[in-house]
């Protein structure tokens, strides 16, 4: 995701996250799609169907075991931004969790280069019928 991040500089990148429950409402990223095309400097739409083909190849390669391996949010870059979610972005998400798609639950990874290209995040917890809440962070 660094990398991605340094090759294009100031132009939002993202896509979406998927995740291993390793216990009870704590997940490792285990994988994620980018979309280095459809951003701008201030702005970031996902190409669904990009996202939507690693999604599939994210589902034969852990086994279709959907209660261990699943979709779990979306992330972006905020390069010129601070690592908080825009109105749009929880616009955005609030669409996504209460929208037909029987999604209960989303996250939202913001992130950017700090200096040193040190990476900076912040993430939400979106579900449905209730307002975001932070997520705590954690790296190996």
């Amino acid at each position: 995701m660094k990398q991605a991040l340094r090759r294009n500089g100031f132009r939002e990148i993202g896509g979406i996250l998927m995740g291993h429950e390793i216990s009870y409402g704590n997940f490792i990223i285990v994988d994620f799609s980018l979309d280095e095309f459809s951003g701008e400097r201030a702005h970031f739409v996902r190409n669904a169907d990009h996202h939507r083909h690693a999604l599939k190849k994210f589902f034969e390669r852990t086994g279709h075991n959907y209660s261990a391996f699943n979709y779990l949010g979306e992330w972006h870059s905020h390069p010129g931004f601070p690592v908080r979610a825009s109105n749009v972005d929880l616009l955005s998400m609030r669409d996504l969790v209460e929208g037909e798609r029987d999604i209960e639950f989303a996250v939202l990874l913001i992130v950017k280069l700090g200096s040193l290209g040190r990476l900076i995040a912040s993430a939400g917890l979106h579900r449905r019928g209730q307002r975001p809440v932070p997520i705590e962070l954690t790296t190996d």
